[in-house]
């Protein structure tokens, strides 16, 4: 075989090794698309639960995951699914005031990280996720006010190091219904290794 018949084959070995990977992947699509948009849930995708963080003046970053098995990696296919988010100024949800939508793919452990922006410096909302036919519980959040206007008293909690397996954690309730500003969280929650006798809750079906 000559030189240009050989730099021929190759090339043509190529083309037919990328329209191959290319009709793979359009074939792909189709299945992971319908399942972004229209998923069906059998259990609590939000077992983990909602939070809001990095408060500014006119946004805040909004997190879930969806996970309706936890200890079992989380229990969903490795497909994308589509979570949509409202900000609302009421917690009927009746005023919404901002809403968007992020895909929570597989290789980030199906968790959403959303910017809210837009908002009103200063102030409280209510906040939610909805993924197919499953809506999170509703949080509260709020953003921080303008400098000289209405932050002359913060009020701040902190939680450091706690055992999942350990506490009652009834001061949560306590703090949250102090309603301070902003509460800083400053040490691990749930530890690699279980550890104590006094246990209120397993965190594994290895410490039955």
């Amino acid at each position: 075989m000559s030189g240009a018949s050989c730099v021929h084959s190759i090339h043509a070995r190529r083309r037919f090794l990328a329209q191959a990977a290319a009709l793979a992947a359009a074939s792909a699509l189709p299945s992971c698309a319908t399942r972004a948009q229209k998923p069906s849930f059998t259990s609590d995708p939000y077992t983990l639960g909602i939070a809001s963080g990095s408060p500014r003046e006119e946004s805040v970053v909004l997190w879930t995951r969806l996970a309706p098995r936890p200890l079992e990696g989380g229990g969903l296919d490795p497909v994308p699914f589509t979570v949509r988010w409202q900000v609302a100024h009421d917690e009927g949800f009746q005023r919404i005031a901002r809403e968007g939508q992020e895909i929570a793919t597989p290789d980030g452990a199906h968790a959403v990280h959303a910017e809210a922006g837009g908002l009103e410096p200063g102030r409280a909302y209510f906040y939610r996720f909805i993924c197919g036919d499953a809506v999170s519980p509703v949080g509260r959040t709020r953003t921080t006010p303008r400098a000289g206007q209405g932050d002359e008293r913060l009020r701040f909690a902190f939680a450091s190091c706690q055992q999942y397996e350990q506490g009652f954690y009834v001061a949560h309730r306590h703090l949250a219904a102090e309603q301070p500003d902003l509460v800083l969280f400053l040490g691990d929650y749930i530890y690699e290794s279980s550890w104590g006798r006094v246990h209120v809750r397993h965190y594994c079906a290895a410490n039955p």
